[in-house]
């Protein structure tokens, strides 16, 4: 199950949102820390469409999960929405 998994977990479309993850982890200045939280937020949800089409990648799924969780923390308490 673990080569089906990294078969189908195609690093350059996972690398995608958490790089863009990661931005907004790394980010101070809340101007640009909306724009890099918009920018994750659609990367995820784009890659979380792709992975419930499929069986394999349930960790990916699960960092998904924590990391959109995460981000309405940062909306919440660093962007006051």
């Amino acid at each position: 199950m673990a080569s089906n998994e990294s078969f189908f977990v195609e690093p350059s479309q996972s690398a995608a949102w958490q790089d863009l993850y990661d931005a907004v982890l790394l980010e101070y200045d809340t101007r640009t820390l909306f724009k890099r939280v918009e920018a994750a937020e659609a990367a995820i949800l784009t890659r979380r469409e792709t992975l419930e089409q499929h069986p394999d990648g349930h960790s990916e799924r699960q960092a998904i999960v924590e990391a959109l969780a995460y981000l309405a923390e940062v909306k919440k308490e660093r962007l006051r929405f």
